[in-house]
């Protein structure tokens, strides 16, 4: 979301955050425009208090009340990693809606205007007002086996996603995926309005990549075949990429190690100031070698478990 706030210039003051919950103070609108870029998340809420997990249901309905909310409510129950089982939420969740109506207060299950989300974070309930969701299921949608082009290989499209926002991408900028496969990464580039450039070395990939940008409407973007190791660009804004590796990767019978480094030190070269990198790698690789040895500064790292034997980090870099 941070990233998303960003790459949109929405003034934010970042608030203690609780699992699985990110939380900020920002005008509405463009909170809410910053939100529609995301894929991985659910939804926005208007934070209307945050309670201890033991208060009773009427402190719950009563603090809502304070509120002074316009129309029908309804109140629903989310609970985060455990914190309570399904019929303890169940159980909550009836109750509150019960108490509520015993209270005036106007209960309307189906269409409410008011969804009152309750979510249980450890020890905390936070109340909220939800605002909107987000186009997850669109992007999802954009997945697999939907495209007319697919490889094992290809990255999903929510990931995609998540790491074009990681990059602080921004409508009209240049984005550069030097390893653009299926094209993935850059359908989910042309989604949110920048210019997408792809590189890709496999003909066998580049060319038929081409039927995914039609078959989604993405009809701005520009692929190159051309190997990433030289790239044909002077600049870019952002490059966001998830280089070959494994044994279904193509690098055309060249290391896996040797790819990145040579891939990394071009990148740095076409990298604007102040522009990021945002690329996946095997966890037992060491790019952070590469990266910092080419002048560009490591800002986040993610890990990602994609099965027993492997396990995937997720590197932010800012020249």
């Amino acid at each position: 979301m941070e990233g998303a706030l960003e790459a949109e210039n929405v003034p934010k003051n970042v608030l203690e955050p609780f699992i699985q919950v990110y939380r900020f103070e920002a005008p509405l609108e463009p909170a809410i425009r910053a939100f529609r870029r995301l894929a991985l998340s659910h939804f926005l809420y208007e934070e209307l208090c945050i309670m201890e997990k033991g208060v009773s249901d009427i402190e719950v309905i009563d603090s809502v009340s304070r509120k002074r909310l316009t129309g029908s409510v309804a109140f629903r129950v989310r609970r985060v990693r455990g914190s309570l089982t399904p019929e303890e939420s169940f159980s909550l969740e009836r109750r509150l809606n019960a108490r509520a109506k015993d209270v005036g207060l106007l209960v309307d299950l189906e269409n409410p205007r008011n969804l009152i989300e309750v979510i249980v974070s450890g020890s905390f309930l936070l109340i909220g007002r939800r605002i909107c969701s987000s186009d997850r299921r669109k992007v999802f949608s954009r997945s697999g086996g939907t495209r007319p082009f697919f490889h094992p290989s290809s990255l999903k499209a929510e990931l995609a996603r998540a790491m074009l926002n990681l990059a602080r991408v921004r409508r009209g900028s240049i984005v550069l995926d030097p390893f653009s496969g299926t094209g993935t990464i850059l359908v989910e580039a042309y989604e949110l309005q920048a210019i997408p450039v792809g590189l890709e070395i496999d003909p066998a990939m580049a060319y038929p990549s081409i039927r995914n940008y039609k078959w989604f409407g993405a009809v701005g973007v520009c692929q190159i075949l051309g190997d990433a190791r030289c790239m044909p660009l002077r600049s870019v804004d952002a490059i966001v990429t998830d280089p070959p590796y494994g044994r279904r990767a193509s690098t055309h019978g060249l290391d896996s190690l040797k790819v990145y480094e040579e891939f990394i030190k071009n990148a740095a070269g076409v990298l604007r100031k102040s522009g990021r990198m945002v690329l996946l790698a095997p966890s037992e690789m060491p790019v952070e070698d590469f990266i910092e040895s080419n002048g560009l500064m490591i800002t986040e790292t993610y890990f990602m478990e994609v099965h027993s034997s492997l396990t995937r980090k997720l590197l932010v870099a800012k020249s």
